[in-house]
């Protein structure tokens, strides 16, 4: 018997293996579209889930002011004067940070922190027991909220810079790619306010408010290639920014939230495909389904 735990493999430069092959893939649902349904394979299934109430999408921009002039990485050994003569720059958010801060709801103060309950993928929902809604209620209808906020803003823009370089000597052009990053001034923030409509709070399962952000961002060079020069020795050189537009424009979507039990037609439980292993038989992870079909054989 070997005591052996490890393994070893070893690869040079004659060897036609091939790596791994990281191509693009597409996803498996685990849920089979069928071509007809039968009744006779549609079940009713009541399910215990988070129902939207209301909800609301709210745009804002945001304007920029970085301390310039913003330098970006080494782009490459250049020995001789050159102009620049074509750039393209790519504005990326994808590190930036919005932290909403609710300041008062329906007027009133409302200081943190909030009573949260868990949502999806972890974000944290706010508990909206608090608010009366038995005016509305006797009237069979929902209770208007008027929630007064400020999404601070954090983090990072990250450009991504491509272009082509002249030398002034031989006329040679020369390509040319880098990066930059402009940090997010101190206390940035923009006020932004929604008007939503909630269900009673007077029942076990209680409403709650989600809300969540994503931005882009726009850069504008007002002077065109006037706003960039090539800086630092020869082989050292880097592009200087010396003046920019730069525009967050933000999305948030804020839902009112309540937990509900629906009935859904299935065609049965979803079915992931198996990765197989050395084992004959493995365990399974859900119970098998016992409800009846939504036709009975006695009603026929």
């Amino acid at each position: 018997m070997s005591c052996k735990t490890y393994n070893t493999t070893t690869y040079t430069k004659d060897d036609n293996k091939k790596g791994i092959e990281r191509t693009c893939c597409s996803a498996n649902t685990s849920c089979i579209t069928p071509r007809t349904y039968d009744p006779e394979k549609i079940t009713a299934e009541c399910i215990f889930v988070e129902k939207v109430y209301d909800s609301i999408i709210i745009h804002k921009e945001v304007d920029v002011t970085p301390e310039f002039p913003i330098v970006s990485d080494v782009i490459s050994c250049i020995t001789s004067p050159c102009e620049i003569i074509k750039v393209d720059i790519t504005c990326s958010a994808k590190n930036v940070i919005i932290t909403p801060e609710i300041t008062r709801i329906n007027g009133e103060v409302i200081p943190p922190p909030f009573p949260t309950v868990p949502g999806p993928s972890g974000l944290d929902q706010i508990d909206l027991s608090f608010i009366d809604t038995s005016k509305c209620d006797k009237e069979g209808k929902g209770t208007p909220i008027y929630i007064a906020q400020t999404l601070n803003i954090s983090g990072e823009l990250n450009l991504e810079i491509t272009g082509e370089v002249r030398k002034h000597a031989t006329g040679n052009i020369k390509t040319f790619k880098t990066n930059a990053t402009i940090p997010i001034p101190d206390g940035l923030s923009i006020n932004a306010f929604a008007h939503l409509c909630i269900p009673s709070t007077a029942y076990a399962m209680k409403p709650s408010l989600a809300e969540f952000c994503s931005a882009m961002c726009e850069f504008i060079l007002p002077n065109g290639l006037d706003d960039l020069e090539l800086v630092g020795s020869p082989c050292n050189t880097s592009i200087q920014i010396n003046g920019a537009f730069i525009t967050l424009c933000l999305t948030c979507e804020k839902k009112i939230k309540v937990p509900v039990q629906l009935c859904v037609l299935s065609t049965g439980f979803c079915q992931a495909p198996e990765q197989q292993g050395l084992c004959a038989e493995f365990p399974q992870l859900f119970p098998d389904q016992i409800n009846k079909k939504i036709i009975d054989d006695d009603d026929c």
